[in-house]
């Protein structure tokens, strides 16, 4: 358990810091152009540790591989068009929350079994996330609703890639995180050939107040996409020796740091209902490690 807890700990933190550059990027660079620099910079940092630590290109790899990859990227699309809207601070957590509730949910219908001290610090973490959503009625830090909408969207499909990873045959080492993030690569770049349909998905887009100059912008993707490509590396390491429940709520927890960076470089305030929601999800990981 600790293994994974700490595996999953470290892609949670890459998690955090790759989405908040990302939606710096998506700022400036709007969200398609944007994810694009950031899945092409993950592509080329996973096919680095798919070289590396190698893997069996079996049927159920590549299809797993192929289906969280079509799910990942419709779910980014959506989360960085989310954070792009703001606030960065609450769209992020409610995206997290939904994306660790679709893989335990199908952890529990397939009859995962955890201590009891387990399934506590999961609920500990779910509870956690939501409280960080919560804003006050009237507060001009609520969620606005195209936020909302286009969290759900992303919290459920990111979920699914997850859900999917966890499918991946023991002996695919990274093959199937390869493919998950090549697979959304190619499809990026299909969506920025094809101009209609490029022209559609500026509806994700956002207008910014003071966005970041080109070169940041570029410079945030592009780091985020590395960060995003370690993360997915990880993440695959932990299903592969621990529990989709456990990985999936731990990894869930990355608004914690999508949220400090907020708050440091955008000057996001947290209210005390948010900030007991952050040490609930602070806790969650060391219970789980303790299980």
């Amino acid at each position: 358990m600790l293994l994974t807890v700490v595996v999953s700990s470290l892609a949670a933190l890459s998690y955090g810091v790759s989405d908040f550059l990302g939606a710096v990027g998506a700022r400036r660079l709007r969200v398609l152009p944007g994810t694009a620099v950031t899945y092409a910079f993950a592509t080329a940092t996973i096919l680095i540790g798919t070289l590396i630590v190698g893997g069996v290109w079996s049927g159920g790899a590549i299809g797993w591989g192929v289906a969280a990859g079509v799910s990942a990227i419709t779910g980014f699309l959506a989360f960085y068009a989310a954070l792009a809207a703001g606030p960065m601070s609450l769209a992020s957590p409610l995206i997290a929350v939904l994306g660790s509730l679709v893989p335990v949910v199908v952890a529990i219908a397939l009859g995962e079994q955890l201590p009891w001290l387990g399934w506590v610090a999961v609920v500990i973490a779910l509870v956690g996330g939501a409280l960080i959503s919560i804003t006050p009625r009237g507060s001009d830090r609520g969620i606005p609703r195209r936020t909302v909408v286009l969290s759900f969207v992303a919290g459920v499909f990111l979920g699914l890639s997850i859900v999917a990873l966890d499918f991946a045959p023991a002996d695919a080492g990274l093959v199937p995180a390869f493919l998950e993030i090549a697979t959304g690569t190619v499809l990026l770049g299909i969506l920025l050939v094809l101009a209609p349909l490029r022209r559609r998905l500026a509806v994700l887009d956002e207008e910014q107040e003071n966005p970041p100059t080109v070169v940041k912008a570029r410079l945030a993707s592009a780091f985020g996409g590395v960060l995003l490509g370690a993360a997915n590396a990880l993440i695959l390491v932990g299903l592969q020796v621990g529990s989709l429940a456990v990985v999936s709520v731990i990894v869930g927890l990355y608004p914690v740091v999508t949220i400090a960076l907020a708050a440091i470089v955008h000057r996001e305030r947290l209210t005390v209902v948010q900030g007991v929601g952050v040490a609930l999800a602070v806790a969650a990981p060391v219970l789980l490690a303790a299980a």
